[in-house]
């Protein structure tokens, strides 16, 4: 039954239970319930219970002996346990890498298999294109032959048609020649006709230029004169004599012009001696303040005449 299995504490409780109860049920008897007897003072009930401890008996050693060796079974099924576990694991790895060294062997085999293959079909390609190549050196060798008997036969043609050209070029080259001499001597008589009238018309040509430069140059210099002239006079009218004023005296002047006449700077390039004459000769230059005439003179004339006007001016009616 379960109760009386070894590792239950039904068998224990039920002696400590029965244990307690005879010892209750004898001091239930030991009472006298008789009313014929003179009833004594009650006395307090002293029961001696003593508590055991079930450990200390044999039934209690025996339990802890079992579970002792319960709990050092379970460590070693435990250990084992572990043992086994750890064992299984070692197997899964040692099959894992048989597996990968399995499967690495294979791949390594399909691998070589793969590379003996292709090195089996690269060596039967290198033949058949060394046989291809032989072939169409072969055939090449044969182009080139029949090209070099055709070339020789056209260089044969071509010597013979050069031949043909060169006597027709010297055949034509002689004609050619006759022509250009006669051209030539043509040439040399028509330009020595157009050197001669050449010649002729520049002559012509220089002689009407000297011509009419001399009269321009003469008319340029009338002119220069004349409006230096007119220039002195317009200053000479504008003057206004010092008291010290002296024949002999005389003053040079740089006059600058504007192309419409107008006195644009006056100045004294050498003077007198006399400040008060030097003066008066400034202040008659700047009194005219404009030649109308300027303003008609071509632009060439003016630029080299009357840009910038050097003029002495020594008025001739001064006292002694």
């Amino acid at each position: 039954m379960k109760w009386l299995r070894s590792d239950s504490y039904s068998l224990p409780i039920v002696l400590a239970v029965g244990l307690h109860a005879g010892i209750v049920l004898t001091a239930v008897l030991a009472v006298n319930f008789s009313d014929t007897e003179k009833s004594e003072p009650k006395r307090p009930v002293i029961v001696n219970a003593k508590v055991v401890d079930v450990s200390q008996t044999i039934i209690g050693q025996r339990e802890a002996e079992k579970k002792a060796a319960q709990k050092q079974a379970a460590a070693i099924a435990e250990q084992k346990k572990k043992a086994a576990e750890q064992a299984r694991k070692k197997e899964v790895a040692r099959k894992a890498l048989e597996e990968k060294r399995k499967q690495a062997a294979q791949a390594k085999r399909l691998k070589e298999q793969a590379a003996a293959k292709k090195k089996q079909e690269a060596e039967k390609r290198a033949a058949e294109q060394k046989r291809l190549a032989q072939e169409a050196e072969k055939k090449k060798q044969a182009q080139q032959a029949e090209k070099k008997r055709l070339a020789e036969e056209k260089r044969q043609q071509e010597l013979e048609r050069q031949q043909k050209q060169r006597e027709e070029a010297l055949i034509r080259q002689a004609e050619a020649d006759r022509l250009a001499e006669e051209e030539r001597k043509r040439q040399q008589e028509a330009a020595r006709i157009a050197e001669e009238k050449r010649a002729k018309d520049e002559a012509a040509r220089k002689a009407a230029a000297e011509k009419e430069a001399q009269r321009l140059a003469a008319e340029e210099a009338q002119m220069v004169q004349s409006i230096s002239s007119l220039i002195n006079a317009r200053v000479a009218a504008a003057w206004n004599r010092p008291p010290s004023a002296r024949n002999g005296m005389k003053t040079e002047l740089r006059i600058d012009f504007l192309p419409n006449g107008e006195v644009m700077n006056a100045q004294v390039t050498k003077g007198s001696g006399d400040a008060l004459f030097d003066q008066r000769a400034l202040d008659a230059v700047n009194k005219v303040r404009r030649i109308e005439e300027l303003a008609e003179v071509d632009s060439y004339i003016f630029e080299r005449n009357f840009r910038k006007v050097d003029l002495i001016f020594n008025p001739q009616d001064l006292r002694n």
